[in-house]
């Protein structure tokens, strides 16, 4: 045996295996460093004395990708004259209709008006409730099961006499599609405490103040007479201390440092 080809050899896998376990710890030296920087950028919501739901900052977006869309704002013009119960206005954008049957909106669960809007609403099924109160019913027409929010071009809204529909005017937007622009891509959301921080960041948010929710949709950042640019967006209902106000902003839910509209 050739001890000598042996003891070079041994020396050598010797320092290949140091180098590895060098390199493994330099790795794990480098996460540690990462995650804290991290945790360290974190706002501390109970030590600043805001109040946020827990279910709020808790809300799932792990693999939700969204991207801009463009809409236009639907004509009903030739859907109405098919129908003696309906008209529109606005040239053709909305839609009025009269109910002549007994639909009832008292249940919980609001069975039969969602069972209405899916057998005699146009698109009835891509609509889900925002608002209610004893006089009116107030849908926001989806997109990919994501709200357009707060837009007066995609809503269905209800009048109520007696705890029963009588009448409604719709919006819709279609030829709904995939902005075109370098920046148009599917992009994974940001979380709802990251897009929260960007209010506080901002000084949006400050002591004493109470975020009372936050959800995900589209939100309209470009309205032509026809078109409009849609941007994935979290909007953010916060009740500031100072004014005891409810307020709402809206956060870029695709960038990595989301810019904030004050509605």
């Amino acid at each position: 045996m050739n001890w000598k080809l042996t003891k070079t050899l041994f020396i050598f896998v010797f320092i290949l295996v140091n180098i590895f376990l060098v390199a493994i710890y330099i790795d794990k030296v480098n996460k540690s460093q990462i995650n804290e920087a991290v945790s360290d950028n974190r706002v501390n919501f109970q030590q600043e004395e805001i109040k946020v739901p827990t279910d709020v900052l808790n809300k799932d977006v792990k693999n939700t990708e969204m991207q801009q869309i463009t809409a236009q704002s639907k004509n009903f013009s030739s859907y109405a004259k098919k129908h003696s119960s309906l008209s529109t206005s606005d040239s053709g954008k909305v839609l009025n209709g009269e109910i002549n049957s007994t639909v009832n909106v008292s249940d919980s669960n609001l069975k039969e008006i969602k069972n209405y809007m899916k057998d005699n609403i146009f698109g009835g099924k891509n609509y889900q409730l925002s608002k209610m109160n004893s006089d009116s019913m107030t849908f926001e027409q989806t997109y990919n099961g994501y709200p357009i929010m707060n837009n007066s071009k995609a809503l269905l809204k209800f009048n109520i006499n007696d705890h029963k529909a009588s009448s409604y005017k719709q919006t819709m937007m279609n030829d709904i599609q995939a902005a075109k622009g370098s920046n148009s891509s599917k992009s994974q959301v940001i979380g709802p405490r990251k897009a929260i921080e960007a209010l506080y960041f901002n000084r949006y948010l400050k002591r004493h103040d109470e975020v009372v929710d936050a959800r995900l949709g589209y939100y309209s950042v470009v309205k032509e007479t026809n078109v409009q640019l849609l941007q994935p967006n979290w909007e953010i209902k916060v009740k500031h201390n100072v004014k005891d106000k409810t307020k709402t902003y809206y956060v870029e839910a695709t960038s990595t440092n989301p810019k904030v509209i004050d509605k």
